[in-house]
C-alpha cells in the first residue's frame, strides 16, 4: 500500500508545472505564433488607411463645390420621323422621366404636336439629371419645363420681335456658301436656299463662276439685334443664262410650299442627290475599272465622296424593303417608291434610328450614314436607282413634275407671285418693311 501511494506521488510531481514556467511558455507562443496566424487571415488585420475619394466628396450633396458642377446643354432641330419620346430617349432619359415630362408639359404644350423644324434645348446637371427643356415651335413662342426640387414646372413665353423683309443678291465666285456669307448672311441661309432649288439644280456640280442669285428673306430682330431668320419668300438663280425661280405660298387651308411663277410645285418626286454638298467620285458606267477587284465591271450607280458619318437622305417618299449586309455592298438599304422606282444606298456605316424593313420614309429623312463597308477603298455612298426593274442614271432621269397650286387659290398665288417677282427684279439693293410680330 505504501508502495502504491509512492508511485501516485511521483506522477503528481511530474505533472506539476510551476506558474512561472506556464507564463513563459505562453509568452513564447504569443510572440512567435500569433503574428503568423494574423498574417494568414486578413479578417483579423486592421484596414490600411485610404486617401479621401475626390469624386465622392464632390458628388456629396453637402459639398461646397456642388454649385460648380457643369451644366450639359443638348440642342437641335426636330427631324422628320422624330418624336418627343424618341429625342429624349436618344439622349438617355428613362421612360419614367419622359412620361413625367409629357404630363408636366400638358398645361401649356402637347408634346405630340412636335413638328419637323421645331427647335429644342435640353439642360442636365453633371450627373445627367434633367434641369430644363426648352421648345421653340415658331419664331415667337417658347415652351419651358424647369425642374425645381422634385417638381417639373411648365411655362410659355412670348418674344416680341420686329420683322424686316430684305432682298439679298450676289455673284458666285467659288461656292454658294461663300457668296451668301460674303453678302453678309449666315451659312444656314445658303443651306435653306439650296434646299428650295434642290430638285432643279445640283449645287455640287451645276454651279459656274459668274452665276447670279437673289432671294427675299424675313429677318427677326430683338432690340435691333438679329434674333433669327424667318421664311425665304422667293428665290432666283441664274445658272449660265437659265433662270430658276421659286415663290413661297401658303393657302388658307394651311398647305404651304415653293412653286414656280406658273404655280407648279418645285418639289419633285425625287431629289437630285441623297447628300448635301458633296462631290461625285465615280459616275454611272457600263465599263468601269474596279479599284479592288482590278477588273472592268459595270457601275450602275453614282459614287458620292463624303466624310465618314455624313447623313444620307431618302431621295423620295417610299417604303424600306431591304436593310442589312449585302456582300460587296456592305451595309445596304433599298427603298421602294411610287411609279416603279427603287433606290439603293450602299457602303453605309450605319442606318437611321427609325429605319426598319416595312417602315415608310419621307423625302429628306435621314436613312443612314456614309461609310466604307464592303468592297470600298474609302468613305463614300454608292447610290443606285431602278425604274421598273432596270438600272437608270439618277442624274439624267426626268422625274414627273410637282403638283400645282389648288385651283381654288390660284388667284391668291398669282398676286403673291407677281409681287415677289417685282421685288426680285427691283434695281434697289434692298428694301424693308417693319411689322409687329404676332
Amino acid at each position: 500500500m505504501h508502495l502504491r501511494r509512492f508511485v501516485e506521488l511521483r506522477k503528481e510531481i511530474k505533472s506539476f508545472r510551476p506558474p512561472q514556467k506556464r507564463v513563459f511558455v505562453f509568452l513564447i507562443f504569443f510572440f512567435v505564433f500569433f503574428p503568423l496566424l494574423v498574417s494568414k487571415h486578413d479578417s483579423y488585420s486592421l484596414p490600411t488607411p485610404q486617401p479621401p475619394n475626390l469624386n465622392e466628396f464632390l458628388s456629396n450633396p453637402f459639398s461646397p463645390f456642388l454649385a460648380d458642377k457643369p451644366i450639359n446643354i443638348m440642342q437641335g432641330k426636330v427631324e422628320p420621323g422624330n418624336t418627343f419620346c424618341s429625342i429624349l430617349s436618344d439622349y438617355g432619359f428613362s421612360s419614367l422621366t419622359i412620361a413625367a415630362c409629357i404630363e408636366a408639359f400638358k398645361p401649356v404644350f402637347n408634346c405630340r404636336k412636335l413638328s419637323p423644324g421645331d427647335e429644342y434645348n435640353i439642360e442636365t446637371d453633371g450627373k445627367g439629371s434633367l434641369l430644363k427643356i426648352t421648345i421653340k415651335t415658331n419664331l415667337v413662342t417658347i415652351y419651358n419645363l424647369r425642374k425645381e426640387g422634385e417638381k417639373l414646372l411648365p411655362s410659355k413665353d412670348k418674344v416680341f420681335l420686329s420683322k424686316k423683309i430684305t432682298k439679298v443678291f450676289g455673284v458666285i465666285e467659288d461656292s454658294l456658301f461663300g457668296a451668301i456669307v460674303k453678302a453678309g448672311e449666315h451659312d444656314q441661309v445658303a443651306i435653306d436656299f439650296a434646299e428650295i432649288l434642290a430638285w432643279d439644280i445640283d449645287f455640287r456640280h451645276d454651279l459656274q463662276k459668274g452665276d447670279q442669285f437673289a432671294f427675299i428673306i424675313e429677318k427677326y430682330f430683338k432690340d435691333d439685334q438679329l434674333f433669327c431668320y424667318g421664311k425665304i419668300k422667293a428665290v432666283e438663280y441664274n445658272n449660265q443664262g437659265k433662270v430658276h425661280r421659286a415663290i413661297y405660298f401658303k393657302d388658307p387651308k394651311g398647305q404651304e410650299g415653293y412653286f414656280t411663277p406658273e404655280g407648279i410645285s418645285v418639289r419633285r418626286s425625287f431629289l437630285r442627290a441623297p447628300l448635301k454638298f458633296t462631290r461625285i467620285s465615280s459616275g454611272f458606267s457600263y465599263h468601269r475599272f474596279h479599284p479592288i477587284l482590278n477588273q472592268y465591271k459595270p457601275h450602275l450607280g453614282i459614287d458620292f465622296a463624303a466624310p465618314q458619318g455624313t447623313p444620307v437622305l431618302a431621295v423620295g417618299d417610299g417604303v424600306v424593303v431591304e436593310k442589312g449586309w449585302k456582300n460587296g455592298n456592305g451595309n445596304s438599304l433599298r427603298v421602294r417608291h411610287p411609279l416603279g422606282y427603287e433606290t439603293m444606298y450602299n457602303h453605309l456605316s450605319g442606318f437611321g434610328k427609325t429605319i426598319r424593313v416595312g417602315e415608310r420614309v419621307q423625302q429628306k429623312e435621314i436613312i443612314g450614314y456614309v461609310g466604307s463597308t464592303g468592297l470600298a477603298t474609302g468613305p463614300h455612298l454608292d447610290y443606285r436607282m431602278e425604274k421598273n426593274g432596270r438600272f437608270v442614271n439618277p442624274l439624267q432621269e426626268k422625274f414627273p413634275p410637282g403638283f400645282p397650286v389648288d385651283n381654288a387659290y390660284r388667284h391668291l398665288f398669282a398676286e403673291t407671285s407677281r409681287k415677289m417677282i417685282a421685288q426680285l427684279e427691283e434695281k434697289k439693293d434692298s428694301f424693308q418693311k417693319m411689322v409687329a410680330a404676332r
